[in-house]
């Protein structure tokens, strides 16, 4: 971390661009604003007095950025200066006062915060600082991205992981859950307890490059399909976050990403307006999946640990990562009571439509019709292993068959629910249903990005 007196000065050749402000020039409004969160305590009372002067609101979000760094006792001088700059009382915490800027979409930065940002997550860690630089591509808000507590490449990334066939898995249990994929014609599964430590993994199914993003903070984990032109795409942690998702970053261009949206968010790919392809991924429990699909592949956890688990000190035991951050929790400033704040959803998008499924809901009833931007589905849900898959309908109508894993259509022919598309399998013609991506989140972690979602079996999803 930058010692006061450094920072302040490359604070001043940093912020030294001639950028014309609102009220106070860039320069002198990001130099009293180092003073006011970094400098000697009469140095920072000067400040505080000079930003109230001017009033000048487009320094707030540099205030609440410098804020994270005061211990909570110290804190007071610089909450008066926000109360008196925006009027509000948001409260004595950094995470309330990200949440308030979050509300005001009207309330732009001052010219230069783009390198006022980078600044300071650069005392956390000089890494951050190619990800935020002065002029970096933007199609998010920067004031709302947080340091998530580690550093860049701090959570260690799942490379090209070591598998083992089913038979030979001796250390899965049947119940535990596993993220199940199918590419190219073959099977795999990735066991979440694995996941819930490293939240990403760069693998090839087959010959399709993936990459699976595990957001744990808000239950949503999200397989991306990742060839380039000359390769495949390989995405890390970046340690940052927004609205509690977590912030992927690609290795070639260190561009940010969004975990649930795909979106490039920030640099050069941002500029792009690059995003991914989502792909079906299953949630469910190993036993299912290994009697469903016996050839299947899984990743090798004793083998795992050898090569990456014991450098770290990561315990796979099944809830050993949820309970290491029990309690963790980050701004996020869009609420909607109409579900409970963690409620486990089942999330579908299509086009510009989002809808919201409860879990419990689609529990109690297996097969659900639906319209979701103008497609016909069907929504399958097994209550015994936890999968649920959503496929095109094409205006059939479905109940659940005698087997598990299948289902009769009203002219009683039976369909297979499979990974890749629902199958007739009474027929001399053969036809299927094309599966859509889907995936399980948080309530509150998908209302944060889609506040517009319908939920289903609601009136509506009205916010707080």
């Amino acid at each position: 971390m930058l010692r006061a007196g450094l920072w302040l000065a490359v604070v001043a050749l940093l912020l030294s661009r001639p950028v014309v402000g609102a009220v106070l020039e860039p320069q002198e409004g990001y130099r009293l604003v180092a003073q006011l969160v970094a400098g000697e305590p009469k140095d920072a009372k000067a400040a505080a007095k000079a930003l109230i002067a001017a009033g000048d609101e487009t320094l707030v979000p540099g205030i609440v950025d410098g804020l994270f760094f005061i211990p909570g006792p110290k804190r007071a001088p610089v909450i008066k200066v926000l109360q008196q700059l925006t009027g509000e009382d948001a409260g004595g915490r950094y995470f309330d006062w990200v949440e308030y800027i979050g509300t005001r979409k009207d309330l732009a930065p001052k010219p230069g915060y783009d390198q006022w940002k980078s600044l300071q997550l650069r005392r956390v860690d000089a890494g951050f600082g190619r990800l935020i630089y002065a002029g970096v591509p933007a199609r998010i808000r920067l004031e709302e991205i947080v340091w998530g507590g580690v550093p860049l490449d701090g959570i260690p990334s799942i490379d090209d992981p070591p598998t083992v066939p089913a038979a030979e898995a001796r250390f899965m249990r049947d119940r535990e859950l596993v993220f199940g994929v199918h590419a190219s014609g073959v099977y795999r599964a990735y066991p979440r307890r694995v996941l819930s430590w490293h939240e990403m993994l760069n693998d090839t199914v087959g010959d399709q490059p993936l990459a699976l993003s595990y957001c744990t903070l808000c239950g949503s984990a999200v397989l991306y399909s990742t060839p380039t032109a000359d390769g495949r795409r390989m995405l890390g942690t970046s340690g940052l976050l927004y609205r509690s998702n977590k912030l992927m970053y690609d290795r070639a261009t260190f561009s940010l990403w969004s975990n649930l949206t795909g979106e490039a968010v920030l640099g050069d790919e941002a500029k792009l307006e690059m995003a991914l392809e989502s792909l079906p991924v299953t949630l469910t429990r190993w036993q299912q999946w290994r009697e469903a699909h016996p050839e299947t592949d899984v990743l090798d956890i004793p083998e795992l640990k050898r090569r990456l688990g014991r450098e770290f000190n990561f315990d796979y035991a099944e809830g050993a990562a949820d309970r290491a951050r029990k309690g963790v929790s980050f701004p996020v400033w869009r609420k909607s009571s109409a579900l409970g704040r963690n409620d486990e959803i089942y999330a579908v998008r299509i086009g510009e439509a989002a809808k919201a499924y409860p879990l419990e809901a689609l529990y109690r009833t297996p097969v659900i019709h639906d319209l979701v931007g103008g497609v016909e589905i069907v929504v399958v849900s097994d209550p015994v292993s936890g999968a649920i898959r959503v496929f095109r309908s094409g205006g059939e109508r479905f109940v659940p068959g005698a087997d598990s894993g299948r289902l009769e259509d009203a002219e009683g022919k039976v369909w297979r629910v499979e990974e890749e598309a629902l199958r007739l399998e009474t027929a001399a013609v053969e036809r299927s249903l094309e599966r859509l991506p889907g995936h399980v989140a948080f309530w509150f972690g998908w209302y944060g990005f889609y506040p517009d979602t319908e939920v289903w079996g609601a009136a509506a999803s009205r916010p707080d």
